[in-house]
């Protein structure tokens, strides 16, 4: 595609907004200051290790999202960053933004404490927010770990608030009364535990740090909702949003950065890159982001192979095009090598991507090849969903041993009698033959990429298992006997 056929796109129909709609369940915001323990909480309440928690301010950014059950009972759980109302700009700024958004949404907000310290300057501020919100809080004095921290939580009371629950998240005191309480404050709490991830097509942006990718989720969501910093690994838990495209549902997922392995050196961001590597294996199509700046490295390419590998569909994009186009040749150039280092994908879709002007960051920017990247997107996911008739099949088998007939195995002649599709997302295609595994790797590539060919199956990876007819009955018979 030339710099011309670049044109901006109309953005699809924004999705619906007060957060993903996984029901009529309640969502409970949790809120508060930095290292209070509030992502410990939220994995308390949730059963598992959803969120990333370190003993360190800051780890949490976006908003994350879960499930919290307690005696039969759900809601919807919304972690937080923690909040300093002294700071609203940079990364901090954006961070209580993003809490501000939780606050709205939420029917009931845990104001969580640290009851060691006590009362600060911040959480009086915080406080006196919440007060004007006109939401139900419910406090929580965390790391009461002892009978000593559980009176000194009862000073907490002055932030007039109402009671004051001293609990300890990381050890699990008192949680249970906590939850007592939690359920009396919300009667509309379900039976039926909501889906944690909303239902549709799974699309996982994954990428080196700052490559972009939050800024493209962003600009498909046309807000703000994940946060966008030049400071690399800003983005830290998986992040799941609902999204509707051509009367389509789509997941869209943010990841965090990874960077090599030896680069990474802290705990929190080792989790959070398997964090990531496990929301590809949850996903559908990988939305791979390079900075074309810099074009393919070496860690695009092992994240790519990663993706195929694990049978995934993987889309290219090729973002801040528009620092690359003000040279045609480096354009050109960076083209063919990404085509060049990215061809074990099998002719993935590539689209040139660009989100420009002001405010691009908080979803606000003119976008260039978005509608072109989801489409990209749409038919991966139909191409690893793809069912082949099984006579469509066997003629296109027939055609290719006419072209070229298989090699010799073992001195003797290889005849390849039948072709069926035996699961699909990755395609799957069982041969039978009169030999087990008799094909090269050679004559197997051939046969795949005719079958790549017909059914346009790109940027997928396809399955060939070549078995010997009837082998299977024959080993049943000798175990008889």
């Amino acid at each position: 595609m030339t710099e011309s056929e670049m044109s901006e796109v109309e953005m699809p129909e924004a999705p619906n907004e007060g957060g993903p709609s996984f029901g009529s369940a309640p969502l409970v915001a949790i809120i508060g200051r930095p290292n209070v323990g509030k992502s410990t909480l939220f994995n308390r309440l949730v059963g598992r290790r959803e969120a990333i928690v370190e003993d360190k301010p800051g780890v949490t950014r976006d908003r994350l999202y879960g499930v919290g059950s307690w005696e039969g009972r759900h809601f919807l759980l919304v972690d937080t960053g923690g909040v300093d109302p002294s700071l609203d700009t940079g990364l901090p700024g954006d961070i209580r933004s993003q809490a501000e958004v939780a606050i709205e949404e939420a029917d009931l907000i845990l104001f969580v404490l640290d009851a060691l310290e006590g009362a600060t300057t911040v959480d009086f501020e915080i406080a006196a927010h919440l007060r004007r919100s006109g939401k139900p809080v419910l406090v929580a004095a965390n790391k009461a770990d002892s009978d000593r921290r559980e009176l000194a939580a009862a000073a907490l009371h002055e932030l007039g608030l109402g009671e004051v629950h001293p609990i300890s998240a990381a050890h699990g005191r008192n949680v249970g009364d906590f939850c007592d309480a939690l359920l009396e404050r919300l009667p509309a709490a379900t039976e039926v535990a909501p889906v944690p991830i909303p239902p549709g097509t799974r699309l996982a942006f994954i990428g080196r740090p700052n490559a972009g990718k939050s800024t493209l989720i962003n600009t498909l969501m046309r807000e703000q909702r994940v946060i966008v910093s030049e400071q690399p690994g800003t983005t830290r838990d998986p992040i799941y949003l609902p999204f509707k495209y051509k009367d389509r549902d789509l997941v869209l997922t943010d990841t965090a950065g990874l960077r090599r392995r030896k680069q990474v050196a802290r705990a929190m961001e080792k989790l959070a890159a398997i964090k990531s590597i496990r929301t590809m294996e949850r996903t559908q199509v990988v939305v791979l982001v390079i900075d074309a700046t810099e074009g393919v490295t070496d860690q695009d390419q092992r994240l790519a192979r990663m993706a195929f590998i694990r049978g995934k569909g993987v889309v290219v994009a090729l973002h801040k095009w528009d620092r690359v186009t003000k040279d045609a040749k480096l354009a050109r150039d960076r083209l063919r090598h990404t085509q060049e280092s990215l061809a074990f994908l099998e002719r993935p879709w590539i689209v040139k991507t660009s989100v420009v002007g002001e405010g691009r960051d908080r979803g606000e920017g003119r976008s260039f090849n978005l509608d072109e990247l989801l489409d990209a997107s749409v038919r991966t996911a139909a191409a690893l969903q793809k069912r082949i008739p099984t006579a469509a099949l066997n003629q296109e088998l027939q055609a290719a041993v006419a072209d070229h007939s298989p090699p010799m195995w073992r001195a003797k002649p290889v005849r390849l009698y039948f072709a069926t599709q035996a699961d699909s997302e990755p395609p799957l295609i069982v041969i039978s033959a009169n030999h087990g595994r008799c094909l090269g790797p050679d004559y197997e590539r051939y046969l795949i990429r005719r079958i790549r060919t017909r059914w346009h199956l790109r940027g997928i990876p396809v399955r060939l298992v070549v078995r010997g007819r009837g082998r299977g009955n024959k080993d049943a018979k000798a175990k008889k006997r």
